[in-house]
């Protein structure tokens, strides 16, 4: 039975593990994600800043239809996050309660193996107490013959 509850904290554990590495590969696509939004704005402060120095008016004239093209990504990024941060969240509560399973067992295994010690120290005291009569019995058939 004790060997029941050590697979199932492995089982458990692994599960944590598993859990982790999925919020792991989220934070990741989180970071990306960032990452590609300041690009996008970089760029959109480099398309401003050439459209502001060119004196012929074409770049002005571009921008516009780039602009459009800024407005479309960034809706595209915000709905990203959206969806991004509803998976994190998730993932979190799923991280949370893979982890709060492996602690009851854990917890569950400790006070097992302290009810198992509890009981193998009164099994030997009540040997030691058993020997402790014997040999007192003894002293007094001793002293009385």
């Amino acid at each position: 039975m004790a060997g029941d509850i050590h697979a199932l904290i492995r089982l458990k554990k692994f599960a944590v593990d598993e859990a982790r590495r999925g919020l792991g590969e989220l934070l990741a696509h989180e970071a990306e994600l960032t990452r590609r939004e300041q690009a996008l704005e970089a760029g959109v402060r480099r398309e401003q800043e050439l459209a502001a120095a060119d004196t012929t008016g074409l770049s002005a004239m571009a921008y516009g239809r780039f602009a459009e093209s800024v407005v479309i990504d960034r809706g595209r990024f915000a709905a990203a996050r959206r969806n991004l941060e509803a998976a994190i969240a998730k993932q979190q509560d799923a991280v949370a309660e893979a982890f709060n399973a492996f602690k009851t067992a854990e917890i569950l295994q400790r006070q097992r193996d302290a009810r198992a010690a509890y009981a193998r120290a009164r099994k030997e005291q009540d040997t030691l107490d058993e020997i402790a009569a014997i040999n007192h019995a003894r002293r007094l058939a001793g002293a009385a013959a």
